[in-house]
């Protein structure tokens, strides 16, 4: 498998592949594609017709992911923030019991795809899809030409059925990428946690930061987020996974406005912690907002409300059941 598309990303563990590198499969398939950013409940409804669809045909599973979102390379401007890096969506994608997952790098050349060309070079060609299991929503091809209507009209002259999957409803609407980072935006983790199907996460790799926290004697752990969305500026109780172990612990995003700082930084102390971690990746899961991110009269009062926050998440943390 090729690196194309992802070197700048530490977090990922698994590779993109160009188009020319992805081999014939030797069994016909069932596929589905998509960017499948936060596989929420509603890809997740996608993901389980193409289980059943290729169990009852006989056919081999196939996810085709685009990396990285469409928009980061047709307008960068415009791309949203992601909810799900590569690795994560590899790892929730691989636990489905998907027979293959193939990450293909969205360069110029797909980008330039006709709908009719996309069928026939990926999906026929590279993939022997004899069905291919879309969203009501599913956009393909140059310009965003093709739909799920247009990709049952194709399959007409093509040797394979389509199967087009119904929004998935809450509160009388769809669910969508972009529902789920508004949750986000305006600090709603349970609404957020009940659209993906699980608590939200961020993954980083754990940076070198000014060593404020250990100079207050709360060491923290600086996390690397790139583009992932992040919750609004404040305090929430967390817990970690860090190399296979759970830790639980308290987060701060924002800008530290007691010291007068204007840089964005997320950063954790970890209960019971005190291991050098840089260069590592963990998952940060959101349980509960503490507070927002203030500005202290002194270190005095913060060293105290740090205190505070502590004792607050031990509590949330005792009660939670995520692990």
């Amino acid at each position: 498998m090729e690196n194309a598309g992802n070197k700048n990303d530490p977090a990922i563990a698994i590779t993109t592949y160009n188009f020319e590198d992805i081999a014939e499969f030797e069994r016909a398939t069932a596929v589905t594609f998509g960017v499948f950013d936060g596989i929420h409940i509603g890809h997740q409804a996608v993901i389980k017709t193409l289980l059943q669809r290729a169990a009852q045909d006989r056919l081999m599973s196939v996810l085709v992911g685009f990396y990285p979102h469409p928009l980061a390379f047709l307008s960068p401007e415009r791309c949203p923030p992601i909810l799900t890096p590569l690795s994560k969506r590899i790892e929730i994608l691989q636990q489905s019991g998907i027979d293959k997952i193939v990450m293909l790098n969205f360069d110029a050349q797909i980008a330039a795809m006709s709908p009719e060309s996309f069928v026939e070079k990926v999906l026929l060609e590279k993939c022997r899809a004899k069905h291919v299991v879309v969203g009501y929503a599913c956009q393909f091809g140059k310009n965003r030409a093709g739909n799920a209507q247009r990709l049952a009209e194709i399959s007409e002259d093509y040797p394979f059925d389509v199967s087009i999957v119904p929004p998935t409803e809450i509160n009388g609407a769809p669910v969508h990428s972009t529902r789920i980072r508004q949750a986000l935006a305006r600090g709603d983790l349970r609404w957020s946690a009940q659209l993906l199907g699980r608590p939200y996460s961020l993954i980083g790799e754990v940076i070198h930061g000014d060593g404020r926290g250990r100079q207050l004697g709360f060491p923290t752990a600086n996390i690397d987020t790139r583009n992932q969305i992040c919750p609004p500026n404040g305090v929430y109780a967390i817990r970690a996974k860090l190399e296979g172990k759970w830790l639980d612990g308290v987060l701060n995003i924002g800008t530290r406005p007691t010291f007068n700082e204007l840089n964005f930084q997320v950063e954790s102390y970890f209960f019971d912690f005190n291991e050098t971690i840089y260069g590592k990746s963990v998952e940060i899961f959101f349980v509960e907002k503490i507070r927002s991110e203030r500005k202290f009269p002194n270190l005095q009062s913060l060293v105290q409300q740090i205190q505070r926050d502590i004792m607050a998440a031990a509590e949330i943390l005792a009660e939670s059941a995520l692990q």
